[in-house]
């Protein structure tokens, strides 16, 4: 007598005929954690990008205090160029002897 070799086995996935329950409270937790995360990172970066594009409303006194303070530091600027051109002269103006002496090398 012939012996009928027995039919191979099924995978699990096959023969429950349906996804697993664990899976798709797996799968539902991720989503729900993704839609929280994406709400909430937009939020904040609304909230970020409406802080840097608001303009704060400028106050008369500091304005003031900010105008003097660069008048300051131009004429500041401007000394200390008036400075460096009469040192530029006068560095210039000693070596002409030495070079003029040298023979103009």
């Amino acid at each position: 007598m012939q012996q009928v070799p027995a039919p191979p086995q099924l995978p699990d996935f096959i023969v429950h005929q349906g996804p697993d329950p664990v899976n798709i409270a797996i799968a539902v937790v991720i989503v729900v954690a993704s839609i929280g995360s994406v709400g909430i990172l937009w939020t904040l970066v609304r909230g970020l990008i409406r802080r840097w594009t608001t303009q704060v409303p400028a106050d008369g006194q500091a304005m003031q205090e900010l105008r003097q303070t660069v008048r300051q530091l131009s004429a500041e600027v401007m000394e200390l160029h008036e400075r460096l051109d009469f040192a530029e002269r006068v560095l210039t103006a000693r070596k002409e002897p030495e070079r003029i002496e040298r023979g103009g090398a």
